[in-house]
C-alpha cells in the first residue's frame, strides 16, 4: 500500500492507465498472432490449391511438354522443378505434416509428399541478386567480368514441397511467406498507441472531473474550521455531488445555528452571573471590619476570575476578530516585551517567519498562556520558531521536571491541574491550556504537548498555512 499515491486522483489515474496498459498489450498480442494465423492459412490453403492443379495439369501432360509448363508456371514467389530427386532439407528445416495431410487430401492418399518449413534465422544475410553485386567493389573484381548465373536458394523464410508424380519424376516447389508477414506492423501499431493515448487522456480527464468536488468539499471543510460565516458551496454538478454538497452546506448551517445559539446563552450566563457578584461588592463595601472585608474581596476576585476562565473556555472559538495577516516575529518580540515587564524569564531564538493569516488577539492569549504556564510550572520559556511552506510551527520548552508521557493529553482536560493543594497562586484554574488549544484549532490547526529533548516539556503550535 506504501507503493500507492496518496491522494485519489493519484489511486485512479494509476489504476485505469495499469488496467489499460495491460488490456492493450493483451489485445495487440492477440491481434498481431490473429493476422499473421490468417495471413499464413490463406497463404497455405492458395499454395495447396495451387500445387493440387499443377500435379493435375503434368499427370495429364507428356513427359517432353512438362518441363516448358514447369518453366511457365514457376516465378519468384512461386518456384517449380522437376527432377529426379526430391530437395533436401536443410538441418534447421522443420517438416510440416499438417500442410502435408492437406496435399494428400487434395491429390491422393497415396502421393508420397515431403513438406517442410525453412525458418528465418537473425544470423542469416539476404542473397544479393546479380544486379546488387554488379555495385559491390573488391580489389579482385573487374567491372567488365561477366556476371555469374543468378541460381536462387530455398526461402529463408518459407516451405519447400517435394511431390513425387505418377513416372517417378519429383515436382520441386520453393514458396517463400510474403514480405512483411513476420515484420512488425508499424501502422498498426502507430494507431493503437494513439488510440491508448486518447483514451488515457479522457480517463484524466473524467477521474479529474470526478474527483475535483472531493477537493472543494476539503477546502470548505477547512475554511468552515476558520470561519463558520464561509459562503456556502454551490450546489451544482451530478446528483451525487448535488447530494453531498447539499449535505454539506444543511451541516453547515446547524452548526452556524448552534454557534449563534450558544453565544446567546453564554452572553445570559455571563450577564447573571456578574450581577451577584457586583452586588456582593457594593455590600462588601458597607462592611466595617478591614479583615473580613479583605477576604471576602479576595474570594470574589477569585470567583470572577474562575468565571471569566470558564466562559472564556466554553466561548472557544467564537470571535468577532477578522482575520488578517500576522508577522509571527512582530508578535514574538511584543510577547518578549510583555514577559520582561511581568519579570518573566523568556528567551526568543533568532528566526524568520513568513506572515501568516489569522486573529493576532486570540493568537497572543494562545501564546501568553502558554508561555505563562512554561514560566509558572517550568522557570523559564525558549520559544523558537519553524516555517516552511505547509505551516509554521512556534515551540515553547520550559526548563521544569516534566510530566509523564501518560498525563501529557490530560493536561488538556477543563480544571484539571497537577498541583492538589487548588491554590490560584500556585496552580491557576486549570483552563489555559484548553483556551490555548481551542484558539489554535480556530485557525485550523493544533497545540500538543511532548516531552523536551533534555528535559521539561515542549508545547508545540502547529499552525498551517
Amino acid at each position: 500500500m506504501r507503493l500507492l499515491p496518496r491522494s485519489l486522483f493519484g489511486r485512479l489515474v494509476l489504476i485505469l492507465i495499469a488496467g489499460l496498459l495491460i488490456t492493450q498489450l493483451f489485445s495487440t498480442g492477440l491481434l498481431l498472432k490473429d493476422r499473421i494465423d490468417s495471413i499464413r492459412e490463406n497463404t497455405g490453403i492458395q499454395l495447396i490449391q495451387r500445387v493440387a492443379s499443377l500435379v493435375y495439369l503434368l499427370e495429364d501432360t507428356p513427359q517432353a511438354e512438362r518441363a516448358r509448363i514447369v518453366r511457365a508456371f514457376s516465378t519468384p514467389q512461386f518456384r517449380t522443378t522437376l527432377s529426379d530427386t526430391p530437395l533436401p532439407q536443410g538441418p534447421n528445416a522443420i517438416p510440416s505434416n499438417h500442410l502435408a495431410m492437406l496435399l494428400r487430401q487434395a491429390l491422393s492418399e497415396n502421393t508420397e509428399i515431403r513438406v517442410a518449413i525453412n525458418p528465418l534465422h537473425n544470423g542469416d544475410q539476404p542473397e544479393r541478386p546479380p544486379w546488387r553485386q554488379r555495385h559491390d567493389f573488391t580489389p579482385e573484381r573487374r567491372f567488365d567480368e561477366p556476371l555469374p548465373a543468378y541460381r536462387p536458394r530455398p526461402p529463408r523464410n518459407g516451405f519447400q514441397a517435394s511431390i513425387r508424380l505418377s513416372d517417378g519424376s519429383w515436382l520441386n516447389i520453393l514458396r517463400p511467406l510474403p514480405e512483411g508477414v513476420e515484420n512488425w506492423p508499424y501502422k498498426l501499431l502507430a494507431y493503437l498507441s494513439i488510440l491508448l493515448a486518447s483514451i488515457i487522456l479522457l480517463s484524466l480527464l473524467a477521474v479529474r472531473w470526478v474527483t475535483k468536488p472531493l477537493g472543494t468539499l476539503a477546502e470548505a471543510a477547512q475554511n468552515i474550521g476558520k470561519d463558520i460565516t464561509y459562503p456556502p458551496l454551490d450546489e451544482s454538478g451530478p446528483r451525487e455531488v448535488q447530494n453531498a454538497v447539499r449535505a454539506f452546506n444543511t451541516m453547515q448551517t446547524r452548526l452556524r445555528r448552534y454557534i449563534e445559539d450558544r453565544s446567546r446563552v453564554l452572553a445570559a450566563v455571563s450577564h447573571d452571573l456578574k450581577t451577584p457578584i457586583t452586588r456582593l461588592r457594593l455590600r462588601l463595601a458597607l462592611l466595617k471590619d478591614d479583615e473580613l472585608q479583605s477576604r471576602f474581596d479576595k474570594d470574589l476576585d477569585e470567583m470572577e476570575q474562575m468565571v471569566l476562565a470558564t466562559l472564556d473556555y466554553l466561548r472557544g472559538t467564537e470571535s468577532k476578530e477578522q482575520p488578517v495577516q500576522i508577522s509571527i516575529t512582530a508578535l514574538l518580540e511584543s510577547l518578549q516585551d510583555d514577559a520582561q515587564e511581568l519579570g518573566w524569564p523568556m528567551t526568543l531564538a533568532d528566526s524568520k517567519a513568513a506572515p501568516i493569516s489569522g486573529r493576532p488577539l486570540a493568537l497572543k492569549r494562545c501564546l501568553m498562556n502558554l508561555i505563562e504556564n512554561a514560566v509558572r510550572y517550568g522557570q523559564a520559556a525558549e520559544i523558537r520558531v519553524e516555517d516552511s511552506k505547509q505551516r509554521l510551527i512556534i515551540i515553547i520548552a520550559d526548563r521544569g521536571e516534566g510530566v509523564p508521557e501518560a498525563e501529557l493529553e490530560g493536561l488538556f482536560d477543563p480544571f484539571y491541574r497537577r498541583e492538589t493543594s487548588r491554590a490560584r497562586e500556585t496552580g491557576g484554574t486549570g483552563l489555559g491550556l484548553g483556551i490555548a488549544r481551542n484558539i489554535a484549532r480556530a485557525h485550523g490547526g493544533d497545540v500538543i504537548l511532548r516531552r523536551g529533548k533534555d528535559r521539561g516539556l515542549e508545547a508545540v503550535v502547529t499552525l498551517p498555512r
